[in-house]
């Protein structure tokens, strides 16, 4: 009897494993800006947004914000964040893939990112990634003021998003399960 019951957990635990699907975390470091992250669109079922986290160099002030992505429910989407607070942040999103929902350093995976864009300027990392990422340069897809000084020109590359209480940003991403 004991090893019918012990056949059927593995069992049960094999198919577990089979339909777990790998997560990513995207994360917006924000050094010097003190706030909020809020969803302008509702998120689709199988992404959610994590507690602002301060940066693990105490000498960093302000705080990251991750947004997780389950991609047995989701491997594209197209949403719209605001960010409400004080400060003003450089931020460069990067990514960080795991293989279940336990999301440590141990469970890290590679992933695949085809498509990643932020207010329509596509970042120039896409691909494959063993763990983490960041997704700078972007690539300028219109003429527009980046600093006080700089204006971009279309193709031209930039290391970072500025963001300010009340900014919002469109993020389209897409990605492939390698498990399928």
């Amino acid at each position: 009897m004991k090893k019918l019951v012990l056949a059927g957990v593995a069992v049960w635990a094999f198919a577990c494993v089979l339909e777990a699907a790998p997560f990513v975390r995207i994360d917006f470091p924000c050094q010097n800006f003190w706030g909020q992250i809020t969803a302008e669109t509702p998120l689709p079922d199988g992404m959610w947004l994590g507690e602002r986290t301060g940066f693990y160099d105490k000498k960093r002030k302000g705080y990251d914000f991750p947004v997780f992505v389950d991609l047995g429910k989701v491997k594209s989407f197209d949403v719209t964040f605001k960010f409400t607070g004080t400060g003003k942040a450089r931020m460069a999103p990067s990514l960080t893939g795991y293989l279940t929902d336990a999301m440590t350093a141990d469970d890290m995976t590679e992933l695949i990112c085809t498509e990643f864009s932020v207010d329509g300027d596509k970042s120039a990392q896409v691909g494959t990634f063993k763990s983490w990422k960041s997704m700078t340069p972007f690539i300028s897809s219109t003429a527009k003021p980046y600093t006080r000084d700089i204006t971009l020109t279309p193709g031209q590359k930039y290391y970072g998003i500025f963001v300010t209480g009340g900014r919002t940003i469109r993020v389209k991403a897409e990605f492939e399960n390698p498990l399928e």
